[in-house]
């Protein structure tokens, strides 16, 4: 589109320059693309003379001014100038806007995404909540990154699987087991010393009851009662999780157990690999890993001194098994307290043979419920909202995704249940999906006027010459640049943000402006205008899985 008739223009520029010697053939130029926020700094600005600045030894003002000299843009630009001391700021032909336009309409939005990936295969592993207990909302969070994420990367090339990590293996799910044990004997009157460090939570006594209430037979001996208790404790918790993410919109292609690994003795077979390469070495009794030969990080232990292997050990034999499953790049979303876990699991993944720059990892910061303008209480025993199920009831599905997408991922997020609820503008994800059902009522307005709108594709768009107008063409033709910025820094929240501010651009446009006016012509091009605009938002909403209704 149009971002890429301005890359091919500067491109062609430091070409010129290479073959004139101002530019040596040796230095490369990372062409930067950026939309300006003040809108007198015309429609597309670069940086590329700062870039180029240290490495040609001149200042970015005369690198820039050498650049708009080899620039044929002519067909492209009213004008191009260099503004703050550098920046090249490129002011788009308003014809070129509404030849885009016409492009989107003969071709179809699906056919104009760009081609990011090329194919690469890429997993996406996110949410992977032990099964231990419900998803909390910061789950939640991380369950809507994940999803909108894989969308993205879908609609930009990439061949994307979606995978939760399933920890059935360890001290967590014998805790389980012990913890629903405990209320299982309590339950048949029995009663065992309930410890602190069980789940304290009232779905562990559900658990049991749901035991008791079944006559599901029992173990007698002890071991094998919480060897038992832990299985079906933690089916019965992930039969929950699955249920709760399927209400939230989010299917995944596999669950991968943990289990599996110790199995199929893929952890054995990952920690002789790492002894053989001598990157694992005996201490203390224990294995441990060189993380400090990789990265400015402590050895960190593999086996421990009694025998029991840690996670780290079956984390590295995971992320081999995605490489052994022929994938390109990982993406891992954790929860931001697992941040110090990055710089060992990178360098594990170079003890692989493996680049570690193809794992890429996502930190989800953490949620604060909000109601009457207060925090609501986070803990388990108060009765107040920490459960995704119970956000969901209260919220529904479209609020809830929409909202865990409007701050980066890696930011805290405040999350207003009473704003969420709310039928008006003031409710964000109401303001976009408000947009495309008053659009729908356009249409049908139009048709009642006569209005054939089954042949709209061919309008005369050059009717379409108000600001506000060349202004929504501009925030429509974005939105490619913006699905492109999305997958290449791996940032689904900037869907969220492009949304609201191109639906700010229509509220604006429809407050002052009349679609269906006698001019059959002017009407027609609106239409088409507004036609393409609800077709946007209907796909951005869809990227979020957030639904588009034609009636609110």
């Amino acid at each position: 589109m149009v971002r890429r008739q301005i890359s091919t223009i500067i491109k062609a520029a430091c070409e010129s320059c290479r073959k004139s010697g101002f530019l040596p053939q040796d230095v490369d130029a990372n062409i930067i693309i950026e939309i300006p926020r003040e809108e007198t700094h015309g429609d597309y600005s670069t940086n590329i003379a700062f870039l180029l600045a240290p490495k040609l030894r001149k200042s970015p003002t005369e690198i820039a001014k050498t650049l708009i000299q080899n620039m044929e843009c002519q067909s492209v630009c009213e004008k191009v100038e260099v503004a703050a001391k550098g920046f090249i700021n490129f002011y788009v032909k308003d014809d070129v806007w509404r030849a885009s336009l016409r492009e989107i309409s003969d071709q179809g939005l699906d056919s104009l995404f760009p081609d990011v990936g090329e194919g690469r295969k890429v997993l996406i592993e996110f949410v992977s909540s032990n099964p231990t207990g419900p998803l909390h909302i910061g789950h939640g969070r991380g369950a809507a990154v994940g999803d909108v994420l894989a969308n993205i990367l879908l609609k930009t090339g990439y061949n994307v699987v979606k995978e939760y990590y399933v920890n059935d293996a360890g001290k967590q799910i014998e805790t389980l087991g012990q913890s629903t044990y405990a209320r299982w004997k309590e339950l048949t009157g029995d009663a065992v010393p309930f410890e602190e460090h069980y789940y304290q939570g009232d779905y562990v006594k559900d658990i049991a009851s749901l035991v008791v209430d079944n006559n599901i037979p029992v173990p007698t001996e002890k071991a094998e009662a919480i060897t038992f208790m832990s299985k079906f404790a933690g089916d019965f918790v992930m039969d929950g999780i699955e249920k709760d993410l399927e209400d939230f919109g989010v299917l995944f292609d596999s669950y991968f157990r943990e289990t599996r690994l110790y199995e199929g003795g893929e952890v054995e077979k990952t920690l002789n690999a790492l002894k053989d390469k001598s990157y694992a070495y005996e201490k203390d009794g224990a294995l441990w890993f060189k993380t400090s030969m990789f990265e400015k990080d402590e050895d960190r232990v593999l086996i421990k001194s009694d025998g029991e292997k840690t996670y780290f050990a079956s984390d590295i034999a995971y992320h081999k098994n995605k490489f052994d499953r022929d994938f390109d790049i990982l993406i891992d979303i954790w929860g931001s307290d697992h941040h110090g876990y990055i710089p060992r699991m990178k360098a594990s993944i170079e003890a692989l043979g493996k680049d570690k720059e193809s794992l890429k990892v996502l930190l989800i910061q953490f949620v604060t419920l909000i109601r009457d303008g207060k925090p609501v209480g986070m803990s388990t025993r108060s009765g107040q909202f920490t459960t995704l199920k119970e956000v969901l009831n209260e919220v529904g599905k479209d609020a809830a995704r929409f909202f865990f997408l409007m701050r980066k991922s890696d930011a805290h997020l405040e999350f207003d249940l009473d704003l969420a609820k709310k039928t008006t503008n003031e409710n964000p994800v109401f303001y976009v999906q408000y947009a495309h059902a008053r659009i729908e009522s356009i249409f049908r307005v139009a048709r009642k006027e006569g209005f054939d709108l089954t042949s709209v594709k061919t309008a005369d768009i050059g009717f379409l010459d108000q600001k506000d107008e060349l202004t929504l063409i501009k925030g429509i033709l974005h939105f490619f640049d913006v699905v492109e910025g999305s997958a290449k820094s791996l940032e689904p929240h900037r869907i969220t943000f492009y949304l609201l501010d191109l639906v700010g651009r229509f509220h604006s446009y429809y407050n002052k402006t009349r679609v269906v006016v006698d001019n059959k012509e002017l009407t027609m091009a609106r239409l088409l205008l507004l036609a393409i605009l609800q077709q946007v938002i209907k796909s951005g909403l869809t990227l979020l899985g957030v639904s588009a209704p034609e009636r609110m």
